[in-house]
Order: C-alpha cells, then structure tokens, then sequence
C-alpha cells in the first residue's frame, strides 16, 4: 500500500506482476457482483412489494418478518467485507488517470450504495415499506460504481484509459497580514 503514497502514482506505470495481480482482483470483482446481483435479486425480488414482504413478512408465501438477528447476521458480514473491497476498488480508481471529479462521483455513489445495501433492510423492517426503493438504489449505486471502478482500473492498467485529467484549478491562498 506504500505505493498510493507516492505523488503521481499511476496504475499504468506498475510493473508485470503488480498489473496482472490488480488484474485478477478486478476481475473475480465482476463475478462477485454478479453473484451478489443474482443472489439479491433471485431471494429478495427487484420490487419494492417483493422486498417489504421479504423483511415484513407476507400472506403470499405466509412468509414471516425478519427477525433482528438474522438482520444482524447479514449486517455484520457486509460490514467487515463490503468496506475492505470498496477501500481497495476506491484506491485502485484514485490511481487512474480519470478526472478527479468523476473519481469522487463514483467513490460517493459506492460509498452510499454499500450503506444503503446494509441499512435499507432494517428501516423495512421496523420503519416503513416506503423504504425498499433505497435498497434498490443501493443494488444500483453499487452496481454502477462496482464496475466504473474495475473499468476505469482495468483500462488504466493496459493503456485504454484516458489522458491524464490536468490538475483541477486551486484557489490562490491568501497570507495573513502581519
């Protein structure tokens, strides 16, 4: 990780080995999205009615409400993986050559995506249905920023990404006045 650290580091100017590890993380994360699309999509449903009677439970399939464990359960695995291949995925993007303001675009979206995702389930639970169109936003946003992210690294690794993006303008800095 030292590397970041270093003004300029690019990911298009690594080494073999570094571009074919980074690589392989990028794209098992295109499976890994998939998966976690299907499984969603597959156990919950895309529809707001489908979610909340998911969480809520329903006379449908006399299914039952969630209780807060099994909510727990699923928060406290997202917590501890979603962070780490968001921070990795994020840091991998701020090595591209993209525009700063489109790296902070997609590293936000990410970032809201991944809490809605983990906290969507328990405001439809014990608020309101009203909220599973923000679990779907999260899907959304994560989705999105998942593969902005690996495209972006992907294309800057082998030389299809964009030229460098000039340094953003910097407001001069007054000096205080002795």
């Amino acid at each position: 990780m030292h590397v970041f650290t270093k003004s300029g580091y690019r990911l298009g100017k690594t080494s073999l080995e570094t571009r074919i590890s980074y690589s392989a993380f990028l794209l098992l994360m295109l499976p890994g999205l998939a998966t976690m699309l299907a499984l969603s999509i597959g156990r919950i449903g895309i529809s707001p009615q489908a979610i909340a009677a998911f969480y809520r439970g329903g006379q449908g399939e006399m299914s039952f409400p969630k209780e807060l464990w099994q909510l727990m359960e699923e928060a406290h695995f997202h917590l501890f993986s979603v962070p780490v291949i968001l921070l990795v995925l994020t840091h991998l993007l701020f090595a591209t050559g993209c525009p700063p303001r489109t790296r902070v675009t997609i590293s936000l979206g990410l970032w809201t995506g991944a809490v809605l995702e983990i906290g969507a389930p328990f405001a439809v639970r014990y608020w309101s249905a009203a909220f599973a169109p923000f679990l779907i936003l999260g899907w959304a946003l994560l989705s999105a920023g998942m593969l902005a992210s690996v495209g972006y690294s992907l294309a800057a690794l082998w030389g299809g990404a964009p030229p460098e993006a000039p340094p953003e303008p910097q407001a001069p800095r007054s000096t205080p006045s002795p």
